[in-house]
């Protein structure tokens, strides 16, 4: 060993000394682990890669401030130690980083949101905001870099992100068949973000539906990530055609499907049957077998009848359940982006406003009043507060917050999302081109999802960006045609 390096694990060790003296053996032992995870880190980025989509996944209830005791989340340590290790990695290796056309619309997205921070009367709200989306961001950046090195860095991130889902199926069946595991869906815990099925009484009658979440804390957002993830066992499928290998993405993929059902979100049904109605379209899913399975898998949820199915298919919950009240939420947000079109009203400010517009309604139904009154209670006892109100779509919910030029740059990100998955498609070979398809059936998912949920800030869309970024460059420096673009 040479003196100068010889020199490194003497000073490691002496700096962990000196931690233990200063600290306790606690923060000593911490930074050992932590050392460690950095070293493995560097040596296969796909684990640093794995982590940030875990903590977003299964462990992001688990994996937060109040849950572990932690002065950070989880999500964040490993967020900021792949991100150091990556970029120490590209500087000493001078690797190239992931270009994609989303990178531009990214920066402008933050640049708005930003702009909004520093004029929007709520100034600490919005830096808040600023923070939150530059994690959501550096994700992105993150999942583009590493999984688009090479090939099998891309695959890896694909297995990492359906075992990632996997887990969280599993968190949820847990959470349905284990009675401790359940809260109500009004117990304020679950503003923080709580494990457990939400038991929600109140969307059918004499029916206690119980709706799990998966460890993402809220029951739609899991169905929505699940619809994200689900055609991507497709690829995997044909990738791997050993039989074992079949089976286990088969049955990851049966337990997420059952994971959409249990979550009781009409819209992420909706938005699943969209995505195989896409792969169809295209050829990639075989009709007879698709019939087959949907056949069985209707049998059975018939046989089972799981309380709250009905929750799903009923006519009545579509007329009286949350239909009214989002429907005035859209018009709300309609009537708040006529208001201030360009500038928008900062970060988490939909709620406020919303109340305020609906004091100046006169034909407002009694639900909708019965709910504001409830809201207002909940927010002068400290329950809950006006920020936390959204209005189930995601258009109206950034052009609310961020103006016209917000809108357009998150516009943008999805544009040349679709854009990279068809470069990747027409230069790519066979197998990229699948994932291609399958990426765009996520996508599409997604955007259905979308027009039901407020879903700038749920992970989805992001990890969605960055996997399209890598196919892409992988698709270019290691498809057939890509050769010849390079050339």
């Amino acid at each position: 060993m040479r003196p100068s390096l010889a020199v490194l694990p003497a000073g490691v060790g002496a700096a962990l000394f000196g931690a233990s003296a200063l600290a306790g053996p606690l923060i000593a032992v911490g930074a050992v682990l932590g050392l460690a995870l950095a070293a493995v880190i560097y040596a296969a980025p796909g684990i640093g890669l794995a982590l940030m989509v875990l903590a977003g996944t299964a462990l992001q209830v688990l994996g937060s401030e109040h849950i572990s005791g932690l002065p950070v989340s989880l999500g964040k340590v490993a967020g900021a130690l792949t991100l150091a290790v990556w970029l120490a990695r590209s500087i000493l290796r001078r690797l190239p980083v992931t270009w994609s056309p989303q990178m531009p619309a990214l920066a402008g997205f933050l640049a708005m949101v930003l702009a909004s921070a520093v004029t929007a009367p709520a100034h600490f709200g919005g830096m808040e905001g600023l923070a939150r989306y530059i994690q959501l961001v550096l994700l992105t950046v993150m999942i583009a870099n590493i999984a688009g090195e090479s090939a099998r860095a891309l695959i890896h991130a694909c297995i990492a992100l359906t075992a990632c889902m996997t887990l969280s199926g599993l968190i949820g069946l847990a959470e349905f068949l284990l009675p401790n595991l359940a809260i109500e869906s009004d117990d304020p815990s679950l503003v923080q973000g709580n494990i457990g099925a939400i038991i929600d009484r109140d969307s059918l009658d004499g029916v206690e539906v119980k709706r799990i979440t998966g460890g993402l804390s809220d029951s739609n957002w899991f169905g929505y990530m699940l619809v994200a993830v689900l055609p991507v066992h497709l690829f995997l499928f044909m990738r791997f055609a050993s039989p074992v290998a079949r089976l286990l993405i088969l049955a990851a993929a049966g337990l997420q499907s059952v994971g959409v059902v249990l979550s009781f979100t009409r819209s992420a049904v909706i938005a699943l049957a969209v995505s195989v109605l896409y792969l169809l379209i295209r050829g990639r899913l075989p009709l007879k077998p698709l019939l087959l399975a949907g056949l069985l898998g209707g049998i059975g949820f018939a046989l089972w009848n799981p309380a709250g199915l009905e929750r799903l298919y009923s006519v009545q919950y579509v007329q009286e359940g949350s239909t009214p009240l989002r429907s005035w939420l859209l018009r709300g947000g309609a009537a708040l982006v006529l208001e201030r079109p360009v500038a928008g009203y900062g970060y988490n400010q939909f709620g406020p406003n919303f109340m305020g517009w609906l004091d100046t309604r006169s034909d407002v139904p009694d639900g909708v009043r019965l709910w504001q009154a409830n809201i207002e209670r909940r927010v002068a006892s400290g329950e809950d507060r006006l920020e936390w109100i959204m209005p189930h779509n995601t258009v109206v919910q950034v052009w609310v917050e961020f103006g016209l030029f917000g809108m357009i740059a998150f516009g943008g990100i999805i544009f040349f999302m679709f854009r990279d998955l068809a470069v990747a498609r027409l230069h790519g070979g066979p197998s990229w081109g699948l994932l291609a398809d399958c990426l765009v059936a996520s996508l599409l998912g997604f955007l259905i999802c979308a027009a039901f949920g407020h879903l700038a800030l749920a992970k989805t869309v992001w990890i969605l960006a960055g996997y399209s970024a890598a196919l892409r460059r992988v698709a270019l420096e290691h498809g057939p045609r890509g050769a010849e673009v390079r050339r």
